[in-house]
């Protein structure tokens, strides 16, 4: 989307994706269980009466996310007449949802099966929740179609972000496994299989 009339997408996008990279490091890095517990609640809730619940360094990150997302949703309303926050709103809540379940899994020490980690991590890839907002930012006329299947997140959704974190997968060091984050497919599938890791001679 280079061409000049789709700035608006690049900029909104790209903050989208800067967000995605900060709650993520929340999750895996900076918060308590306890602390994720009470943020996704509030994503969930979608009102900045939540943050009052938040530590201090929660807040800043809570409300910029609101705003951001409530200006891509007016400008949506402004172009289509359609309301879209609550698509958006969901996108946020569903990833938020699914980095807590991680979370849950690696402060209680819980070793996933390949098959549970995986029905986890096509949504905490984040592309569902990146493509639902690049449908409204690009699409023109947003169809009653386009609305219903969206939030059910069709297989085109679902096989992309597969794709994408397996790939992501790949390049996970063990350095990220030690500062928080979970056992990605790679280890899963060792873990449930017995397998050793073998490097590939094309890596």
């Amino acid at each position: 989307m280079f061409e000049p009339q789709h700035s608006y997408f690049r900029k909104m996008i790209t903050k989208t994706i800067v967000f995605i990279s900060i709650i993520d490091d929340i999750y895996d890095v900076y918060g308590t269980l306890d602390e994720l517990e009470l943020f996704t609640v509030a994503i969930q809730r979608w009102d900045t009466k939540e943050m009052e619940q938040l530590p201090d360094y929660m807040r800043v990150c809570y409300l910029a996310l609101i705003n951001t997302t409530n200006e891509v949703a007016h400008e949506v309303v402004k172009k289509h007449g359609i309301n879209v926050l609550p698509h958006l709103t969901k996108s946020w809540s569903d990833l938020c949802k699914s980095y807590l379940r991680e979370a849950r899994w690696y402060y209680s020490g819980y070793k996933p099966s390949l098959e549970e980690y995986m029905d986890n991590a096509w949504v905490s890839i984040a592309v569902p929740m990146v493509l639902v907002h690049a449908l409204f930012l690009v699409t023109n006329p947003i169809t009653k179609e386009a609305l219903e299947s969206i939030s059910s997140y069709p297989d085109i959704i679902r096989r992309s972000a597969t794709i994408f974190r397996l790939t992501d997968d790949l390049g996970t060091s063990s350095d990220e496994l030690k500062r928080g984050d979970v056992p990605k497919s790679i280890q899963c599938y060792m873990n449930e299989k017995g397998a050793s890791e073998v490097s590939h001679p094309f890596f």
